[in-house]
């Protein structure tokens, strides 16, 4: 049976009937166990990832920054609805959801709406966040005049904290009425059946033989920074290990991203990650600089699909690439 919060909309005193007849939701879509829909809406886009980092603004933007987020790791659904009455309101949406969040217990971290988001009535908020997908071919867009967008948002956490979202409603550029996009993460500890095992020094070095070059998915950087995670530091031994190892190899040091953002700030943040590896290796372990070279392709050299969260995980890599002494 789909799920419905119109017992919540009725208790605000607020009548949801439909004014079309019910759509059916795409195939293989289902909603978050512990996060309601709307009665009256249908799925028109859903991406289901077994293990990612979702960041969930928690405040407003600033026109260079959140004032605040939440981070959680585990399995990631993003979620587009749109509505088959045209007529209900953003505001209606908003509170239908707040409602049914506190009665499962959530925290509601963050609500706001409009200019108090962000700049562009909220605009700035939504495009920075790079939370939520584009949806369907014909839904989500973001309405084209600023008074016309009406955009809500809220960030919820579970009680126990294992379930993290965030959830926006605005009206939609290219159908009537509102359209609701729900990024939702459910915590967990990747497995060990879809966990890669990190590379050896001797298979780096035998991928540079091989083909030139090799990537080296455990660098991990804080999200949108050239700021190197603790959980990098086995695979950045590694590297160092191979370059004690083989003492005439010299490498280029390429980072890479997906293609979230404009191309030139892909290319200016895959350059300082970049650099910021060159940098810890030369400090951390003593590789003399002159070995190690930075550079940065951005978005340039995909080797997997921007269009889904798993592609996108993997295009954001560094490789290393065997120079000439």
């Amino acid at each position: 049976m789909t799920p419905n919060l119109l017992s919540h909309s009725l208790a605000l005193g607020v009548a949801l009937a439909l004014a079309a007849p019910v759509m059916a939701d795409i195939d293989g879509a289902y909603d978050h166990p512990e996060i309601e829909r709307v009665a009256g809406s249908n799925i028109v886009y859903f991406s289901h990832t077994e293990f990612d980092r979702l960041t969930v603004p928690t405040g407003a933007h600033d026109g260079d920054d959140f004032e605040s987020a939440e981070m959680l790791e585990g399995e990631v659904l993003k979620l587009s609805y749109t509505f088959d009455n045209p007529d209900i309101s953003t505001l209606q949406i908003k509170r239908n959801y707040i409602d049914a969040l506190e009665a499962r217990g959530f925290e509601i971290l963050y609500a706001d709406s409009h200019a108090a988001l962000g700049s562009g009535e909220g605009r700035g908020f939504y495009r920075a966040s790079d939370l939520f997908s584009r949806g369907a071919r014909d839904c989500c867009r973001l309405a084209t005049r600023a008074s016309n967008r009406d955009l809500r948002y809220i960030a919820a956490r579970s009680a126990d904290g294992s379930v993290l979202a965030g959830i926006a409603a605005f009206n939609e550029r290219r159908v009537p009425g509102p359209a609701v996009e729900i990024a939702v993460v459910t915590g967990a500890e990747m497995g060990t059946e879809m966990d890669h095992q990190p590379l050896t020094a001797g298979e780096m070095e035998a991928g540079l033989i091989e083909e030139g070059r090799v990537a080296v998915q455990d660098i991990l950087f804080e999200f949108d920074s050239a700021r190197i995670l603790p959980e990098s530091s086995n695979a950045l031994g590694t590297v160092a290990e191979l370059m004690a190892d083989a003492p005439d190899i010299a490498l280029l040091v390429v980072g890479h991203t997906d293609n979230s953002g404009s191309y030139d700030y892909n290319v200016s943040l895959s350059m300082a990650r970049a650099q910021a590896v060159v940098d810890y290796l030369t400090g951390q372990h003593g590789i003399a600089a002159g070995r190690l070279q930075a550079a940065g392709a951005g978005m340039m050299a995909p080797i997997a699909t921007n269009r889904t969260d798993e592609g996108r995980a993997l295009n954001r890599r560094v490789e290393l690439v065997e120079m000439q002494r």
